[in-house]
């Protein structure tokens, strides 16, 4: 079976709003790369992580040394872009910060909560989640955003945008009201040069062992996660979340990662995405049907082609 992108819906938040960002800043069509990408520059495609819980435990296909946040920060540096970076303090600083900004150009906001972002319909039921995006205009009593999970010219009042600004539910952020504006190119790159600036993280963490009792990374984190898909009261969280977020993310970041690692001449190493990406797909039908002793079947396979991958990178 020859090898085919993926082309289509993803949670790509925050590589799409980088994406429309750079656009923004004038950024060269022709030069700025495609967000699949940019997330692989983010080095989130790389990696496994499992959370160890009191009420059970979450699953993640990124690295545990690794988040959104910072993740954006190091993809803007390998493009050779450099932006205003800024947060925290009181929250009328933080909007007057923010108007000023994009009266010049829009500016990529987040982690932002998407329990407050009232114009998308599943709101209610997605309190505590991150999310990116990029804002357009402040104008009078409203915040126009351009919302990457599919809601573009998107309204929001200033005081739900103020709340769901705040993140005060995410735990990675690094401080309340986030967001990156003033984006200018201080070098061109070409792409070789891109990945050659990432690959030392991605090695690294990829390599990094974290073994509990609360974060597991990499194999060990593929471990545990199949050890509680076995177990006979499976919490139903890991359950769901799996099977509406982790594995479909994780399909279209490993296909990115693969055509990324073949570009970088790591043929090994894309082969090991390739089929990690193929391995989740057959997880998520497996999972949909409630056959979780299958799903932890396929994670012992997903184990060995993380250490697969892990070698051909070395």
């Amino acid at each position: 079976m020859s090898f085919v992108a993926f082309t289509g819906n993803s949670d790509y938040c925050f590589a799409n709003s980088l994406h429309m960002s750079l656009l923004a800043a004038r950024a060269d069509k022709q030069d700025l790369p495609e967000p699949g990408f940019l997330e692989c520059l983010t080095t989130m495609p790389f990696g496994k992580m499992y959370l160890q819980l009191d009420n059970g435990g979450l699953a993640f296909f990124n690295s545990a040394e690794m988040d959104p946040d910072n993740g954006l920060t190091l993809a803007i540096r390998a493009l050779g872009w450099s932006c205003r970076e800024q947060r925290g303090g009181p929250s009328h600083l933080a909007l007057t910060r923010l108007r000023e900004a994009v009266k010049q150009a829009p500016a990529l906001v987040g982690p932002v909560d998407v329990g407050y972002l009232t114009y998308n319909p599943s709101h209610t039921y997605l309190g505590g989640t991150d999310h990116f995006i990029m804002v357009m205009a402040i104008e009078d009593d409203h915040v126009l955003i351009h919302d990457p999970w599919k809601y573009p010219y998107a309204r929001l009042s200033i005081p739900e945008f103020m709340k769901a600004w705040h993140a005060d539910k995410i735990d990675y952020k690094q401080g309340p009201y986030t967001f990156r504006a003033h984006f200018q190119l201080q070098e061109k790159l070409t792409r070789q040069e891109m990945i050659q600036r990432v690959l030392p993280t991605i090695r690294e963490n990829l390599r990094l062992e974290l073994d509990g009792p609360q974060v597991y990374n990499g194999v060990a984190a593929l471990r545990m996660l199949a050890e509680q898909l076995r177990a006979p009261h499976r919490p139903k969280e890991l359950q769901d979340m799996l099977t509406a977020f982790v594995f479909p993310l994780a399909g279209k970041r490993s296909l990115d990662a693969a055509a990324f690692l073949s570009e970088a001449n790591l043929p090994e190493g894309a082969r090991a995405m390739e089929q990690q990406a193929l391995l989740v797909g057959h997880a998520q039908y497996l999972g949909i049907h409630k056959r979780w002793p299958e799903v932890a079947g396929i994670i012992d396979q997903l184990l060995t082609s993380e250490q697969q991958l892990i070698e051909a990178l070395a």
